[in-house]
């Protein structure tokens, strides 16, 4: 196939089309882009793609769409926190706050208006082999020989090296974090700071 490149040769090759045969991944382009990748409430899971000793992000959209980005998921998330003005650190702390002293916490990435923005971790976050979810993107999951399988709001299905119980125990954090998080926004809310127009004294 003239037109295919091995992934070797991709890094920072963004835009692309996947496809997969009995030689390993290979990728297509009909157009090189370098663009900084940053997850958005569209960005519904990243994945790690290993070819080579070489480790680049399968990222799915909740459209169903996926493409590949030339960064490792941890580095793609940490970058997203940076963004977005916090940094990766402190998004760790705000989930042991709301959570406690857990190993592999949901973190939250951004938020809009009280719409959190929160991933999932299904091993180690610094891992390169760890599935990052949105906790919005997960249906329903159960047992597979491989460990587990997650269903996603677009009919998608993904295998990970995780036990049911395991990902039952993330997506329970996770709602406990988004429910700290809807609380603090009800907070600032309730107490006037939005909706409360601030009062001048006149002379």
């Amino acid at each position: 196939m003239q037109n295919s490149i091995y992934i070797l040769d991709l890094l920072p090759i963004l835009t692309i089309i996947e496809v997969y045969n009995t030689k390993g991944w290979i990728f297509m382009s009909n157009k090189a882009e370098e663009k900084s990748f940053f997850i958005s409430f569209e960005t519904a899971v990243l994945q790690p793609i290993i070819v080579n000793n070489m480790i680049f992000t399968k990222v799915t959209n909740f459209s169903g769409e996926s493409y590949t980005i030339g960064k490792k998921p941890f580095d793609i998330v940490r970058h997203s926190c940076s963004f977005y003005g916090s940094s990766f650190q402190h998004t760790v702390r705000l989930s042991r706050d709301a959570i406690g002293n857990y190993l592999k916490l949901p973190i939250l990435i951004a938020h809009d208006f009280g719409n959190p923005c929160i991933f999932i971790p299904i091993l180690s976050p610094k891992s390169d082999l760890n599935v990052w979810f949105s906790l919005k993107a997960i249906v329903s999951f159960y047992p597979s020989e491989e460990g587990c399988v997650v269903v996603l709001t677009n009919g998608q299905k993904i295998s990970v090296p995780s036990s049911p119980q395991t990902i039952s125990r993330q997506v329970g954090f996770a709602n406990i974090l988004n429910m700290h998080l809807l609380k603090r926004m009800s907070y600032l809310i309730n107490t006037g700071y939005i909706t409360q127009t601030p009062q001048i004294q006149k002379d």
